[in-house]
């Protein structure tokens, strides 16, 4: 047996917020049927070659505690996504008004940063850094 393929579904609280979140920031397209959003208040979006899946559920999620995973020893679930410019993508968001951790270079050879979505999932973005 051999996966190929995974897409993370996100549990969320309303789902309109969210897609606007993710097209805004970061690109992505629903893909999925759109009458599934209005129906079942589900998604599938893609950017690139990378897809999720969105839910909203039907019980309170609420925002989580901001993390700032550059500091802390207790990380959530993280969602590690490769953009083709880490500094351009840091950029655009900090333009937007979304409130990215800063563009760091750590000891693994990323550059990378982290950003929480409206109901606190962490998105994590980093670029391998050239020699």
């Amino acid at each position: 047996m051999k996966l190929t393929n995974m897409i993370p579904m996100l549990n969320i609280s309303q789902i309109e917020t969210s897609l606007e979140f993710y097209k805004a920031a970061l690109g992505f397209e629903v893909v999925s049927d759109p009458t599934a959003v209005d129906e079942w208040r589900w998604a599938t979006i893609r950017s690139g070659e990378t897809e999720l899946m969105l839910s909203e559920t039907s019980y309170p999620l609420g925002l989580q505690q901001p993390v700032d995973p550059q500091q802390s020893t207790c990380w959530p679930t993280i969602f590690y996504f490769y953009p083709d410019n880490v500094e351009s993508l840091h950029q655009h968001l900090t333009t937007l008004g979304y409130h990215p951790t800063a563009l760091i270079e750590t000891i693994y050879g990323m550059r990378e940063f982290s950003l929480q979505d409206p109901d606190g999932h962490m998105l994590s973005f980093g670029e391998a850094m050239s020699d």
